[in-house]
């Protein structure tokens, strides 16, 4: 590696890491302002601890809540960071002429930014290790809300009519999601199965059931099993003593009360859901899955969009060639995230598998040809 690449390289990682410190603190401080009192303990909001205790449990809730979801908020920001570093280090360049020596020295523009453009790829590498790797671990932490790690909120909610295998209907009234420590409960259950003609056939209730994740079986506690329900037929009940599965698991829990879980799953278990049954959130599923091998390669075009705006010798264009890069930078990333919103809302049946697919794949055909003919323009 020659000097002026180890000097260009080291420029950018620095202002990369600068970029991420500020985008995610600013989050961080965003968020906090508005869920401030959500974030305080309860015996703080009424007064019943000293201000010292007080101010300790807040900083205690602050760390434990962000630190898991600075992991999520780098997934949303792995794009803008190394745009924003990028174009820090090109217009420092150009502002104390560094690089009108480097191109007296027989450089082109193009290949100065050469490290910056690979190094930004190998850092993508970070995304995919947070997607795949650490946030499905963390995601008991990742679902809490503020007032869950406060104290003063439920982390419990009720399950309504969820569908299972064989037309049943599943209610609990009290599902707790898993922790780190513990795994996931239901509460106050009842099963309903049903015939093809959506008639009940039988009936299963438990005071509880617990998650075992080795078998994917739920254990029940206190459960009894009703069956002849037809009509014209005597209801019997006995004990029932069987785990049940039904296809219903946390993950499938997790769908049911929100598409925004499927964001969390590694994509090994996208696909595994997809695989199965029809599942709660399918659109979401598909969508994310696709997003996953797009989002990349849209990083990378964010870069290749920004850095021909930048790209420029004389100081006294900076300004313009600031605003150029945020409005074209802005345009691209409003596009990625209308097409990411509508890849879940296919027009109708007959393009609910392959909508996803093209939604995810229009912003690399709008602006990657774009990219390639703006670093062509670029006056070397």
């Amino acid at each position: 590696m020659k000097i002026l690449d180890r000097y260009v390289l080291t420029t950018f990682l620095k202002n990369y890491l600068l970029s991420f410190m500020v985008l995610v603190g600013l989050y961080v401080v965003l968020d906090m302002l508005f869920n401030f009192d959500e974030l305080m303990a309860p015996q703080a909001k009424e007064g019943a601890v000293s201000a010292l205790q007080s101010v300790w449990g807040l900083l205690q809730n602050i760390g434990d809540y962000y630190f898991y979801q600075i992991f999520l908020v780098f997934v949303h920001l792995s794009g803008i960071i190394p745009v924003v570093a990028a174009a820090f280090t090109l217009m420092r360049f150009s502002r104390f002429n560094e690089l009108s020596a480097m191109l007296s020295s027989g450089v082109p523009l193009l290949r100065i930014t050469m490290p910056i453009i690979l190094a930004s790829v190998v850092l993508n590498g970070l995304l995919l290790v947070d997607q795949e790797a650490v946030i499905p671990r963390m995601i008991p932490e990742l679902v809490r809300s503020h007032t869950e790690v406060s104290g003063s909120g439920n982390s419990f909610y009720e399950i309504h009519s969820m569908q299972t295998d064989k037309n049943g209907i599943l209610v609990a009234g009290r599902y707790t999601p898993g922790t780190a420590t513990s795994q996931p409960v239901m509460e106050e259950l009842s099963i309903i199965e049903r015939n093809d003609e959506l008639q009940p056939t039988r009936q299963i209730s438990a005071k509880k059931a617990v998650w075992e994740p080795r078998r994917e079986t739920w254990k029940l506690t206190d459960a009894q099993e009703m069956t002849g329900l037809q009509p014209g037929a005597i209801p019997t009940t006995r004990p029932y003593t069987a785990t049940y599965q039904g296809g219903i698991t946390p993950e499938e829990i997790g769908l049911y009360r929100s598409g925004d879980y499927t964001q969390l799953l590694s994509t090994d278990k996208i696909n595994k859901l997809l695989e199965e049954k029809e599942h709660y959130g399918q659109n979401q599923l598909e969508r994310v899955k696709h997003t996953r091998f797009t989002q990349p390669l849209l990083n990378i075009i964010l870069l290749l969009l920004a850095i021909p705006c930048v790209l420029t010798r004389e100081p006294g264009r900076l300004r313009s060639a600031a605003t150029k890069c945020l409005v074209l930078t802005g345009v691209c990333m409003a596009t990625i995230f209308l097409t990411s919103m509508l890849a879940g809302q296919p027009p109708n049946a007959a393009w609910a598998d392959s909508w996803p697919a093209v939604m995810a794949w229009v912003p690399i055909f709008l602006f990657g040809p774009l990219s390639v003919w703006l670093l062509d323009r670029v006056e070397t």
